[in-house]
């Protein structure tokens, strides 16, 4: 019987898959799971590629963590017990990058991915992690994309009646997987700031 590889399952949108391709893993570690308040654990995800050939996968767009376009991907953050924090993102506009044929990243099979290296948005909650009071918290990633149409990825093109659609781009969304992807749950602890060291007093003799 086959084990499953780690961690997350491939879900086929409008395709069909054998058993053998329906796996990615998906996991999260940091340098550091012990930080004090004001400081970043600095997370790192993996997404594998154990399909056996190449895939396509779209790293962190500028609008993705707020759910305002394909792919959505961001951190969900728990308290110890596993309940989601009552956190809201702070406002921001609607405007939002278009998608360029670097935002595709081709990934070997057996190689792994990381929709936040260089040249990628980060996530608003991975930013609020330095602001959490000390305690102890849990963090998952999600990550997920859509086979409804590459439309979907687009930022302000969104905005225009008839976007055109590059056919490079349009390319690279054809190798893109239907994925619906979660991590696992990462432990940080937050502690409290180290008061600051006190000034000797210097009396005057």
């Amino acid at each position: 019987m086959m084990k499953p590889l780690v961690l997350c399952m491939l879900v086929a949108v409008g395709a069909t898959v054998s058993a053998a391709e329906s796996w990615f893993t998906c996991s999260i570690s940091a340098e550091n799971t012990v930080v004090r308040h004001g400081e970043h654990p600095k997370v790192k995800v993996r997404i594998g590629n154990h399909l056996g050939r190449d895939v396509v996968l779209v790293g962190s767009l500028d609008g993705s963590s707020y759910g305002m376009r394909y792919p959505k991907c961001g951190f969900e953050l728990m308290d110890s017990q596993g309940k989601p924090l009552k956190i809201s993102p702070e406002s921001r506009c609607g405007n939002m990058n278009e998608l360029r044929i670097e935002d595709f990243v081709t990934v070997p099979s057996g190689k792994e991915f990381n929709p936040y290296e260089s040249g990628f948005f980060g996530s608003w909650q991975s930013q609020l992690l330095p602001q959490l009071p000390p305690g102890t918290y849990l963090i998952r990633f999600y990550y997920q994309t859509s086979r409804k149409g590459v439309q979907y990825y687009f930022g302000d093109e969104q905005m225009l009646a008839e976007p055109k659609i590059s056919p490079a781009i349009q390319k690279l969304y054809e190798m893109v997987p239907g994925l619906d992807l979660k991590s696992n749950a990462l432990k940080i602890t937050i502690t409290a700031k180290s008061p600051p060291p006190s000034t000797p007093v210097v009396r005057a003799k």
